[in-house]
């Protein structure tokens, strides 16, 4: 089984091939007989440009997501190993070589989506940290909304439910971060 940015970036090549072919085709359809005809291939290139944009999106995700690991995950801790801060219990030889080498970043990126973590080891003097928190739980209340606007606004189906589920996955982020800031203020 492939990885999964394999397939997005598939899924670009064939949505970017239809848009070609049907844009061919509304140019062949141009008498008063293809109006109906040419109003459904317009929808169709209209669903496809949708499609296309997605998956650009999710690629260049996925590519800024391998960055930030490269910059941030792995760390040497000394020469025997590299410690994946947030990944439980992997560490690799150095034999391995740098992240990606032999451990796929795909693989790290996984283990840190895989779930959220539920217990987080906070610093002893917070006070900087419960400002922080009240202010990012500010910023994902207001995505949540702003989300829950585009749900019940957006005219193309698949807008309405991509922006259903970053919404839920706002509301994720919102009781994660009003719950360390709980943490953080009873400390």
């Amino acid at each position: 089984m492939g990885r999964i940015i394999d397939t997005v970036r598939e899924v670009k090549k064939v949505e970017e091939r239809a848009e070609k072919d049907y844009k061919k085709l509304l140019n062949e359809l141009n008498k008063p007989e293809y109006a109906d005809l040419r109003g459904l291939i317009l929808r169709l290139t209209i669903d496809t440009i949708f499609h296309k944009r997605l998956m650009e999106a999710l690629e260049k995700a996925h590519e800024e997501a391998i960055e930030l690991l490269e910059e941030y995950a792995a760390e040497r801790s000394n020469e025997d190993f590299v410690l994946i801060p947030g990944v439980p219990t992997i560490s690799m030889p150095l034999g391995f070589g740098p992240i990606g080498a032999r451990v796929p970043p795909e693989d790290v990126i996984e283990e840190y989506l895989k779930d959220f973590p539920t217990e987080v080891v906070l610093p002893h003097n917070a006070k900087k940290l419960v400002e922080l928190l009240k202010k990012y739980a500010d910023e994902e209340k207001k995505m949540k909304d702003l989300y829950d606007r585009i749900a019940r606004t957006a005219f193309h189906p698949v807008v309405r439910e991509l922006a259903r589920e970053i919404k839920r996955n706002e509301e994720q982020h919102e009781t994660l971060v009003r719950g360390l800031l709980e943490k953080c203020s009873k400390g």
